[in-house]
């Protein structure tokens, strides 16, 4: 009868059984009795601000420390870092390496330097030699992309055998100018 009454908006078989049983024993309170312990709204304020308390004190937290020092789930801690505290957890970004402010202005002073070099001598970039360094393998196969070719409809695909690097590196030196590779030298073993 309920159902029909009230549709999708009816009370729960457990609840409705509840209600009988208060009722049949007398019980016509509706009101909920009054309960132990600190208030929902005052709990959740607590455990917010615990939870702030622990991440101010260590930024790299994990969420099971949390759960440990607390004791609330794990979701529960989740909710607070991310909806409550608004708190997204996000990874350092790399960068190559800090410079003190005395390397950043030396930095400053020798590209104005280099500028006022090529405003008085517009071919100075010409007579600049510069050089990296880096590792290779002794050999490196040909890659699958690499070795593409064009063929005719019927003609067979081509094979390759599958090779890999060698385990041996060797250090190189190139050298370059403004008009591309001037010299390469191979650094000996040791």
């Amino acid at each position: 009868m309920l159902k029909e009454a009230y549709g999708d908006k009816q009370m729960s078989q457990a609840s409705f059984c509840r209600w009988f049983n208060r009722f049949s024993e007398r019980n016509e309170q509706v009101e909920d009795e009054p309960r132990s312990g600190v208030p929902i709204s005052a709990q959740k304020e607590e455990i917010i601000n615990e939870v702030r308390r622990l991440v101010m004190q260590d930024r790299r937290i994990t969420v099971r420390m949390i759960f440990d020092a607390v004791g609330i789930s794990i979701g529960k801690v989740e909710t607070v870092l991310t909806e409550d505290l608004n708190l997204p957890k996000v990874c350092a970004k790399l960068v190559p390496k800090f410079l003190s402010d005395d390397q950043k202005q030396f930095r400053v002073k020798c590209c104005t330097d280099i500028l006022k070099m090529i405003e008085d001598d517009s071919g100075f970039l010409n007579k600049v030699v510069t050089c990296d360094e880096s590792w290779v393998f002794t050999y490196d196969p040909e890659s699958k992309h690499q070795s593409a070719q064009w063929k005719h409809p019927t003609s067979p695909r081509p094979k390759k055998a599958k090779m890999s690097r060698s385990q041996e590196k060797a250090m190189i030196i190139p050298f370059f100018d403004s008009q591309g590779l001037i010299h390469v030298e191979w650094v000996p073993q040791g």
